[in-house]
């Protein structure tokens, strides 16, 4: 695990990277066919995570992006 004196800004590309590999990991699994598609879902977590980086790349006070 990485210090307290790191680069706060490698830190946030680091949880981006993370978070975008979360939700390649969701989109990409299929429903079992009985199940709705997960579509929809998929997409409120993509923008749910979006939301979030955003949120951290302001608290640890890197530009928005």
């Amino acid at each position: 695990m990485a210090g307290d004196s790191e680069d706060p800004e490698a830190a946030a590309d680091r949880l981006e990277a993370a978070l975008e590999r979360i939700v390649q990991a969701a989109t990409r699994q299929q429903p079992p066919p009985s199940e709705p598609s997960p579509s929809i879902e998929a997409q409120e977590l993509s923008a749910r995570l979006d939301n979030l980086i955003d949120r951290l790349r302001t608290a640890l006070g890197a530009r928005p992006g």
